[in-house]
């Protein structure tokens, strides 16, 4: 990557954002991970830009909702991103400078044997990858044995968690690059953003980009059992699902040793089930062959697949109250006094 480096409502989910007092450093070890969600915008262009980092409807009383600025350092590598601010962060009260860092991997504050270190590649700005994370993108953390792990930099054998607790080894891993050369990709191309918290607390926990057909889990129980597979096409709402104008992106898909459900940014998402199209990972010739093609019914998944019908409109329904509900959050009277001076 290079500058600039845009972020557009990028969403960091509980434990990707690192808290530390102090100014801009090569390397420093963690003081805390957040326990709650932000989102930044802007974009930087150099050192010293600013961008703004909102805290989400879970955060602590008195900053849910609340945005501050963040002034970029010369600091980064290809996962994370230092910022300082002046913006006293939940659960501190000293005042001072302090730093921020976002992170596309979980981040682990004092006390805790993995504590983060981060340690900047150089000090040249511009190393980092702030696109979220079709199929799955590039950056999305799958859920395995060994972590949370971006689907990138998983290897065959990996054991993958799936929906139901289950480890399955991964037996095979697609990768395609869809380029429109400048220009919006076609709308078949598009990946659909569904946005950190569409489904629920932390599900997903960060923004997560899926092509149009992947199917995610829907009405299963809390241990992941039952439930059917949909389409996140056919749940985009223009809210908290959306389709993306793109002009490029990288799809991954990851196969496992019997077709099941994987978590992707901890929502549970299909594994590659291959009806032909294993071939469009290797190709090079533009086709969109749909890798996510989806008939209605069984077909040999895990799941049945429902396209239509009233487990579609109650999710619809369910989401749409999802999202509601945020904004409700993000609007409420939570202080007396004001409320009466209004």
């Amino acid at each position: 990557m290079a500058l600039p480096i845009t972020f557009n409502n990028q969403t960091y989910g509980a434990g990707f954002l690192g808290i530390d007092d102090g100014g801009a450093s090569a390397g420093f070890s963690v003081d805390a991970a957040s326990t709650y969600s932000v989102s930044v915008n802007g974009t930087v262009n150099a050192v010293g830009d600013t961008v703004t980092l909102t805290y989400g409807a879970d955060a602590p009383t008195g900053y849910a909702g609340r945005s501050i600025q963040l002034t970029s350092t010369q600091y980064d590598n290809a996962n994370q991103i230092l910022f300082t601010s002046r913006d006293i962060p939940p659960g501190e009260t000293s005042v001072g400078n302090y730093r921020y860092l976002l992170s596309n991997t979980q981040v682990f504050g004092s006390g805790n044997p993995a504590r983060t270190r981060f340690t900047a590649d150089d000090n040249n700005l511009g190393t980092y990858n702030a696109q979220a994370a079709p199929c799955f993108t590039t950056g999305t953390l799958i859920r395995t044995a060994r972590g949370e792990v971006a689907v990138e930099d998983l290897v065959v054998g990996d054991l993958a968690v799936t929906a139901s607790g289950a480890l399955r080894p991964i037996t095979w891993i697609g990768r395609r690059d869809v380029d429109g050369q400048g220009h919006a990709l076609s709308h078949d191309q598009q990946p659909i953003r569904i946005r950190a918290g569409a489904f629920g607390p932390g599900l997903p926990a960060r923004d997560l980009r899926l092509s149009h057909g992947h199917p995610v889990l829907v009405g299963a129980d809390v241990d992941g059992a039952g439930g059917a597979l949909v389409p996140i096409m056919c749940l985009i709402n223009g809210t908290s699902v959306v389709r993306e104008a793109a002009t490029r992106v990288t799809y991954w898909h990851v196969e496992l040793d019997s077709h099941d459900i994987l978590l992707a940014e901890g929502l549970p998402a299909e594994s590659f089930y291959d009806l032909g199209s294993r071939v469009w990972f290797a190709g090079d010739d533009g086709a969109l062959t749909d890798p996510d093609f989806v008939p209605a019914g069984e077909h040999g998944r895990c799941r049945p697949v429902a396209v239509d019908g009233s487990l579609i409109d109650h999710e619809r329904a369910r989401l749409d109250g999802v999202f509601a509900a945020e904004l409700d959050a993000h609007g409420a009277w939570t202080d007396t006094q004001a409320w009466i001076a209004a």
